[in-house]
């Protein structure tokens, strides 16, 4: 585009063009004989005009100029459309390095807090960790003592088993002796001496009893006689009629304990064995092997038989060595 002089020049010629005519000086009506300075006036004011007119055909073509070098519609759209888009295009990546930049800020502490749970998680872990080794470790001691309490509790009642089978070691057991509702001491005294006496031959002395009474049975039964005597050389007097006293409906049997008595009936429940009896303060037990094993209450029955047979073999390959 041209520059502001040429466009004021060129506004001054267009007035000048489109508006008054130019002014000239008016011609001196003078004397015929002035002629020839009429006509060099004359020539002078041609002159003006065509330099006037040569004026403004410059500036019609500076304007014709200016006016090729306006921008038209359709390039103002576009570089509307450019310089919107290159203000947009800014704006938009202003915004997102704002975008970016709060971001990362926000992914960063978020990062930072990230850190501090994994760290806090990391020293629970440790913790739980240690809680359960500590556990694991309180379980195993409480464990060992638990079975050092197991095994120590089936001794105290394994021994205190042998106590009370112990105590009974002089006791004999009667049974299916008839019970009356004014029974005494000295009657039952007097009821079993006669009957070990016409029954089996056996003179029952006074002096060899030391207690005498009946235990509870099963409802509806008739209650045992627990004979308490003197010394083992009693008792055994009185055992050895057994035979003659059950072909007469009595039975003779060692007043065993409630565990020994278990025990027994646990034997005759297992197939591998086909008899079981109380000798001697002990329990013992005949295999379908014809073998004589002793248990005691908290054998394991298979586990008995199976070291009975091991020690067995054991024995017999030393000897045969």
């Amino acid at each position: 585009m041209s520059n502001s002089g040429n466009s004021g020049k060129s506004e001054q010629q267009k007035l000048n063009f489109k508006g008054q005519k130019p002014q000239t000086k008016p011609a001196n009506k003078k004397q015929r004989a002035d002629s020839s300075n009429s006509t060099n006036a004359s020539m002078d004011e041609l002159s003006n005009i065509n330099t006037q007119l040569e004026n403004l055909t410059e500036g019609l073509s500076e304007l014709r100029e200016d006016i090729k070098s306006t921008l038209k519609r359709e390039e103002i759209e576009d570089l509307i459309n450019k310089t919107v888009s290159t203000i947009m295009g800014k704006i938009e990546i202003t915004m997102a390095k704002t975008i970016e930049t709060e971001v990362t800020k926000q992914t960063q502490t978020l990062n930072e807090k990230l850190t501090g749970l994994e760290f806090e998680n990391q020293q629970l872990k440790q913790k739980i960790s240690d809680l359960e080794n500590n556990n694991i470790q309180a379980i195993s001691e409480l464990q060992i003592q638990i079975n050092k309490n197991f095994e120590t509790s089936r001794e105290a009642l394994k021994m205190a088993n042998y106590n009370e089978q112990y105590s009974h070691k002089n006791n004999v057991k009667i049974m299916n002796i008839r019970e009356t509702s004014e029974e005494s001491e000295n009657m039952l005294i007097q009821t079993v001496s006669n009957i070990l006496k016409t029954t089996a031959g056996v003179e029952l002395k006074p002096e060899d009893i030391i207690a005498i009474h009946r235990i509870p049975s099963k409802k509806g039964t008739t209650r045992p006689i627990i004979l308490k005597l003197k010394n083992n050389n009693a008792k055994s007097t009185i055992m050895k009629k057994r035979t003659p006293m059950k072909a007469k409906g009595y039975k003779l049997v060692d007043n065993v304990t409630k565990r020994n008595q278990g025990l027994i009936s646990r034997l005759l429940l297992h197939p591998d064995i086909k008899n079981a009896w109380f000798f001697n303060g002990a329990v013992f037990g005949q295999t379908t092997s014809e073998e004589r094993i002793k248990f005691d209450i908290f054998d394991n029955i298979n586990n008995t038989i199976s070291d009975f047979r091991n020690r067995s073999k054991k024995f017999q390959t030393e000897a045969s060595v």
